[in-house]
């Protein structure tokens, strides 16, 4: 079983990090992954396109409705790790950390304090749950099953995390 799991299907999964760059109290932070990978978005097959788009919006929308997020920033940072990854970050209606209007700060000073703060643990247990279950529920709304069946997804293909 893997924990930190929020969704995974036959091209891509999506988890909690083991090292969040943004904090619970400021929306959270979750990573795609394809299990395939490849360099960059323009590199993917129609279905695993689809299917991308369709992952991202349904994990974003859980995020909105798990974790009262006030809005959704989604980035593929291909800066040092070749593989292309998205990372979604939510942004608090109030940030703590963060300063709203401006993206996420991803480097902070060496030194500060943030980084012995512990602000920067993983969502809890129950909010990954929370967000599993969400997913699961939005992938059975009629745009995402379509989706999923342009992306040749079908029901056994998007595996439970546990």
């Amino acid at each position: 079983m893997d924990e930190n799991c929020v969704y995974v299907d036959k091209y891509f999964k999506v988890s909690i990090p083991n090292h969040p760059f943004n904090s619970r109290e400021d929306g959270g932070h979750l990573v795609l992954t394809l299990h395939n990978p490849v360099t960059d978005r323009s590199d993917l097959t129609v279905e695993q396109a689809i299917n991308f788009m369709r992952v991202t919006m349904m994990v974003g929308r859980a995020m909105y409705d798990v974790l009262g997020v006030k809005r959704m920033n989604y980035e593929d940072l291909g800066n040092s790790d070749p593989r292309l990854h998205l990372h979604f970050f939510g942004r608090a209606h109030k940030q703590l950390y963060q300063v709203p209007g401006f993206p996420i700060a991803l480097i902070w000073p060496k030194g500060h304090p943030i980084y012995t703060s512990g602000i920067f643990d993983p969502l809890s247990q129950d909010e990954i749950d929370r967000l599993r279950d969400r997913v699961k529920e939005l992938s059975r709304d009629e745009k995402y099953v379509r989706m999923a069946q342009l992306a040749g997804i079908e029901d056994e293909d998007s595996k439970n995390c546990k």
